[in-house]
């Protein structure tokens, strides 16, 4: 896996385009995630193009459905080196309260990992927080975050309170003020 995604980011250095790496495999790199089973990866909306026509030369295209409640403006799937790969652009998710959408962009990216040899920019564990708590059956990933956050402190509060100002259960907005609480003291 890790050597599919330097072999991705390899591809995309110097392209001009703000990517990074999200999901269960950014989780494991935090001990959060013992078994990732694919790559995610969220992209500026404006560079999906260009990264799906980069990533359409090193693997092959797999059908992408898109089902409720994702609101996702692109979404792609590909199989590179026999894994498989998500890549998304505009990331939504539909609720009860409305839409929520990720503000993905050059500030949400937080970090590094250099995998052979190769930068691989990281996506922030706040966002992924919100996220897992929207996406069905993700809560179990939002409570590990969680905790880690309540123990290693809030790394990136301007995240959380950038997501307090979109629409969001009032469930979680109640455990991200706690927790941005339970941070500053």
């Amino acid at each position: 896996m890790l050597k599919t995604l330097s072999i991705i980011g390899g591809k995309i250095i110097d392209q001009k385009i703000t990517w990074g790496l999200g999901g269960s495999l950014l989780l494991s790199f935090y001990n959060l995630e013992d078994n990732p089973n694919d790559i995610d990866i969220l992209v500026e909306e404006n560079s999906t193009y260009k990264l799906n026509q980069m990533l359409s030369t090193i693997g092959q295209r797999k059908e992408a459905v898109s089902t409720d409640p994702f609101r996702t403006t692109s979404f792609s799937k590909y199989l590179i080196e026999n894994m498989d790969v998500d890549v998304m652009g505009g990331f939504a998710i539909q609720h009860h309260e409305g839409i929520y959408k990720m503000a993905f962009n050059s500030l949400s990216i937080v970090d590094s990992k250099t995998i052979n040899g190769v930068s691989i920019p990281l996506c922030s564990l706040e966002d992924w927080y919100i996220l897992y708590w929207l996406i069905p059956n993700k809560q179990n990933k939002a409570l590990l975050i969680e905790e880690f956050l309540k123990n290693s402190g809030v790394k990136h509060p301007q995240i959380l309170k950038q997501a307090l100002k979109q629409p969001l259960p009032f469930e979680i907005k109640e455990r991200v003020k706690a927790l941005l609480k339970a941070s500053v003291l």
